[in-house]
Order: structure tokens, then C-alpha cells, then sequence
């Protein structure tokens, strides 16, 4: 049975190292710390202890970090072990090589005490939320058997419960994806491929569920690598999120790369041009499209965002993709500001009522669309409804 406090396995060949590290993480006294002397002791101790961090060095004897990284995530038993791995080179290239294997992050040395322990705990957050995800498995695949397999309620109910985390991320879901079809149209991107396309742009935000409320909204210092006017790492936490789910893995793969830049100068692996997917190039333009349609408080009109948009294009943005979303900008709605919503109990519905979202109870089944208008045997059936399976956090209401 796997112990209460996590498990770090520290791998270094280097005996002082490997002692002030194991120091350093005990004192935190939240954590418990094995470790090995080299990348093959590391592996037989990780097969068996199954840690939840591994921190390893890159040089070592027999196997290397990288060796070592590749056993880990091929075998069953540890592969969900995040892998931090310890390294005197800052070479990019080297750090991309290591992605790829499945690494997960990289510490350069020398390493302070302080930032290790940071980048443990990081760690540690993110396989929580991931095995969170995971322990909802067992349960979605019931939902999956009960709606008898179908993958579009799933997803929905993903968005939902995305928006209940992240208000308006439901909205600016559906949005992104009826015109991401129609851009992708313009682009002669095949049929088959707009499915995954559309599910990214729906869920791409998915990542922010594991930030503070703070966080989770879009803001303006957004560092170098601004994605819809905010931060980019949420795409990382997003794409590793949806990897959990076989069908969204080719999902996963679209939204790690929204935060790329033509020019190469974006995050995270500098991928440039035609090394960024496609869809992904979409994705990113949209995104900022839409974000500057509804910044500086009050909403802008489509060809004064496209106008900022193009700015960038070369840069930023594919070109082909910004003279595409230019031809049909005109079709682009209007903005009329924010549609006023508000989340009332159950009980309090009354008939009349415009429902902002889709109504779904806790099992995942969906009731009513959003759009629907309230009435009195509406209401009825939904309160006999929800005390039997319950609405979860009320009704959104126009």
C-alpha cells in the first residue's frame, strides 16, 4: 500500500550530492525520500517503490538520465512518475530531446536548496491533479457505458464541469470552435481532421481548473509568451490533462503547441513555421483573435482585432492562416458585450427562466440545452430529477 506522505526517488552518482538532496527534501518532513546510487539501482528501486517524483541526474554509469526516463515511462507500473531530471548542460536542444523521452522538467546545475523543493512541489501538484483525473476514470467510464458510449456527452460533461471552475469558459468554447471549423474550411484542412479541432478548442482552457481563482482569469502581464491575453503554461497542465483520456491524446498534442510562435520564439519547444500543427496555428490566432475582440473593457469590432492580430502575422501568426481569418472576418458576429448570467439553486427556477448552459446532473446526463426556456412541467421534472441525481453547483440562467 502506497505510503500517505509522497515519494520522491533521488538518483545521483555522486555520494555528497545524493546526501545534501536527501537532507534537504527529509527536512520538508511532508515528503518521503528514497534513493539510489546510479540510473540502475534507480530503476530496480523505482519498479518497486513506484514513487510519485523521481529526481535524477543526466551522467551517470550503466544508464543514463535519459535511459533511465525511457524504462520508466514504458513500464506499466511507473509511468506515471514524474521525472525531473538534473543536468549541467542548459543546451536546448538536449532539453527538447528529453521532453520527447517523457521527461517532465529540468533543474540546471549548480541547484539551490530552495529550488529544488519548489520544483519538487510542482511536481507533486501536477500528479495530483493527474491522478485526480485518473481516479475519475472508473466513474466516466460508467457515464461512457450509460450514454452508451458516447464520446460527445463526455466531452460535455468535461466542459461543464471546466466552466463551473472557469466561468465563461464554456462560452468561449462553443465559440472558438464554430469559427475554428469555418477557418480550418478556408484552409482545405480535411474533414477528419476537424473533430479534434473543434474538441481542442472547447477544452484548450482545461488546464486552468488546477489554478487559484486569481489565476484561472485571463490578465494582461502575461510575461513574454501571451496566449488570449494571459499566461501559457495553463496549456501545458491542459495538454497533460487530456492525455489521460486515450481519445484525446491527438487533442492533448494540438494545445501544447498554441503557445508556439512562427518565428520560432515561442513556447514550449521554439518549433517554428511548418514544425507548429496546423490546427494548432488556428487555434492561436483565434484565441488572440477573440481576446482582443473583448479587451480594454469595452468590446472591439472584428476588423479593429484582426487589425491588431495582423500586426504579429510573420511573427506571432501564420500568415496564410491571419489572410484567411481576414476574408472572412465580415462574417464574424458583432460583439455586444458580456451576456449577463447568473447561477440560481434548484429550487428557485421559475417558469420563464432562459437556461445559459446546458443543464446536467452529477451522472453526466444532460437534461436540458442551453437556449431553453423554463417551464412549469420543466421545472417540476427537473426538481423530482435532481434529488434523485443531483444538479451540481445550480442552474446558469440568462
Amino acid at each position: 500500500m502506497k505510503s500517505a506522505k509522497p515519494m520522491v526517488l533521488l538518483v545521483e552518482d555522486d555520494p555528497t550530492t545524493l546526501s545534501v538532496f536527501e537532507r534537504v527534501l527529509a527536512r520538508e518532513g511532508t515528503l518521503k525520500v528514497a534513493t539510489a546510487r546510479d540510473g540502475a539501482e534507480g530503476w530496480e528501486r523505482a519498479r518497486v517503490l513506484r514513487p510519485d517524483v523521481i529526481v535524477s541526474d543526466y551522467e551517470m554509469p550503466q544508464l543514463t538520465g535519459f535511459d533511465l526516463c525511457k524504462r520508466i515511462k514504458a513500464d506499466e507500473a511507473t509511468k506515471d512518475a514524474m521525472f525531473l531530471m538534473l543536468t549541467a548542460h542548459g543546451d536546448t536542444a538536449l532539453k527538447v530531446q528529453g521532453l520527447g523521452l517523457g521527461v517532465d522538467d529540468y533543474l540546471i546545475k549548480p541547484i539551490e536548496s530552495a529550488e529544488l523543493i519548489a520544483r519538487v512541489r510542482a511536481m507533486l501538484r501536477i500528479k495530483s491533479l493527474i491522478d485526480r483525473t485518473r481516479a475519475d476514470q472508473a466513474v466516466l467510464a460508467k457515464l461512457h457505458e450509460r450514454l452508451e458510449h458516447s464520446f460527445e456527452h463526455l466531452l460535455t460533461l468535461l466542459v461543464h464541469m471546466l466552466d463551473l471552475r472557469v466561468p465563461g469558459a464554456a462560452q468561449r468554447g462553443r465559440r472558438l470552435a464554430v469559427v475554428a471549423r469555418a477557418l480550418a474550411k478556408r484552409l482545405e484542412i480535411p474533414d477528419r481532421f476537424l473533430q479534434d479541432l473543434e474538441m481542442a478548442a472547447r477544452v484548450h482552457e482545461i488546464g486552468r481548473v488546477g489554478e487559484s481563482r486569481e489565476l484561472a482569469v485571463p490578465n494582461e502581464d502575461a510575461g513574454p509568451v501571451a496566449v488570449g491575453g494571459g499566461g501559457w503554461t495553463y496549456l501545458l497542465d491542459s495538454a497533460a490533462i487530456l492525455r489521460q483520456v486515450d481519445r484525446l491524446e491527438p487533442v492533448a498534442e494540438l494545445v501544447l503547441y498554441v503557445g508556439e510562435h512562427w518565428d520560432g520564439t515561442g513556447l514550449p519547444g521554439h518549433r517554428r513555421s511548418g514544425q507548429i500543427p496546423l490546427r494548432s496555428r488556428v487555434l492561436r490566432v483565434l484565441i488572440d483573435f477573440f481576446a482582443e475582440l473583448e479587451s480594454g473593457g469595452a468590446p472591439r469590432m472584428p476588423r479593429e482585432a484582426l487589425a491588431r492580430i495582423s500586426r504579429h502575422a510573420g511573427t506571432w501568426y501564420d500568415p496564410a492562416v491571419v489572410a484567411q481569418l481576414a476574408a472572412m472576418v465580415g462574417e464574424i458576429p458583432v460583439p455586444t458585450g458580456s451576456t449577463e448570467r447568473h447561477q440560481v439553486a434548484v429550487g428557485t427556477l421559475e417558469p420563464g427562466m432562459v437556461l445559459a448552459d446546458d443543464l446536467m446532473t452529477s451522472s453526466g446526463v444532460k437534461l436540458l440545452a442551453r437556449g431553453a426556456v423554463i417551464t412549469e412541467a420543466m421545472r417540476q421534472i427537473i426538481v423530482r430529477r435532481h434529488l434523485i441525481d443531483p444538479i451540481v453547483g445550480g442552474v446558469w440562467i440568462n
